[in-house]
């Protein structure tokens, strides 16, 4: 396999130069693997910490570090005007930080994933005194903490001298096939118009304002399954926008497999929806199960084919992600679902990628 392709051709050649921006998702132990670091900036110009900036991560899984008001302030945290408690959790900012300045260093974009997400939340977030016994907050008392949570995150950001590395992010992940825990336990079942996903793209929208890169940055909606559910993302995003327009598109998380779940051809139709709808959408966790590997390679050159099409017809699609770097580091290890077997073995699935850029006729060689 590959025999036929350019020489030299690869996917940060490729891709990420059609997209602007062709990633992968790393995690904690990777992040002191060298030979990872010099892997991915041969072929990748971003990253998205699989785990280490969601809630969970930043807040803490257990029982809360908590700080006064004042001791909050000194550490830069941001307390919003209707913040009335005494109290706010500690934040773990070392990956961020440590992400950023990576990237920094091997010069890629970091997708900040994700700040609002009814799981790897802790349950104490949602509780008085920040205490997992407590009883549940009012709205009101949620909002602030809202508010708090997201200025604070993205404000440490980019006060961070190169936090502006943070090109996107995913603002509220998978709300549509939430289960009715944290959130909405505080606030109720409001069906797909969810007032507090409207306020987070609020609150982040004004946060990018403030430091006056609003136009630098992407706000998105992130879910997976988005082929099944058009209707209702669509009409959660003209909700969030009813006010003036604060989530710019979607993340299509992309979670597929070669036995046609979904078939290109509807997962086409999808991306094509929100673009016409006059969304960006970017491909935020891409991997396909695989019960065959030359299925899987073909299944990959459908699907890259197709995207690939849809961009020279002047798409607003602004990046690909690949949810891991090999099947060995794969959060689906068992379904063999990335292009790389290991670091160092690319599958047929690699090369159908590259082979699906060669004849979509935009490969020029440099």
């Amino acid at each position: 396999m590959g025999t036929n392709l350019p020489e030299g051709i690869n996917l940060k050649n490729t891709y990420g130069k059609t997209f602007g921006r062709l990633g992968t998702c790393i995690n904690s132990f990777q992040m002191s693997d060298l030979t990872v670091w010099k892997l991915l900036e041969q072929h990748y110009s971003s990253i998205t910490m699989e785990n280490e900036m969601k809630p969970d991560a930043i807040l803490g899984g257990g029982n809360p570090t908590k700080l006064t008001i004042e001791e909050a302030k000194e550490l830069g945290y941001v307390i919003p005007e209707n913040y009335k408690e005494e109290v706010v959790p500690k934040l773990n900012f070392y990956f961020t930080d440590r992400a950023i300045d990576l990237c920094v260093k091997y010069d890629l974009g970091l997708r900040g994933h994700t700040l609002v997400w009814h799981s790897q939340t802790p349950g104490w977030f949602f509780r008085e005194n920040y205490d997992r016994n407590g009883a549940l907050v009012s709205p009101e008392v949620m909002d602030a903490r809202l508010e708090f949570f997201i200025r604070s995150v993205m404000g440490h950001v980019y006060d961070n001298e190169n936090g502006t590395v943070v090109y996107s992010w995913d603002v509220v992940n998978e709300f549509i096939h939430s289960d009715g825990v944290g959130w909405q336990e505080v606030y109720g079942q409001e069906g797909i118009q969810a007032g507090f996903v409207k306020k987070a793209f609020q609150i982040a929208d004004d946060v990018l304002k403030q430091y006056g890169i609003r136009e630098q940055v992407s706000l998105l909606y992130n879910d997976y399954g988005t082929y099944g559910v058009i209707p209702q993302i669509l009409e959660l995003l003209e909700f969030i926008n009813a006010d003036g327009k604060v989530c710019d598109g979607v993340g299509m998380q992309s979670h597929l497999s070669d036995n046609d779940d979904p078939h290109p051809i509807k997962y086409i139709t999808a991306m094509k929806k929100f673009l016409e709808a006059g969304y960006e959408v970017q491909v935020t966790e891409l991997d396909v199960g695989s019960t065959n590997e030359m299925y899987q390679a073909n299944y990959y050159y459908d699907i890259m084919k197709r995207i690939l099409q849809l961009k020279k017809e002047g798409a607003n699609i602004t990046g690909i992600t690949l949810w891991g770097f090999a099947d060995t580091n794969s959060w689906r290890s068992d379904e063999k679902p990335l292009l790389y077997k290991t670091y160092k073995t690319p599958k047929a699935s690699y090369y159908k990628v590259l082979e699906a850029y060669v004849d979509a006729g935009l490969y020029e060689e440099e």
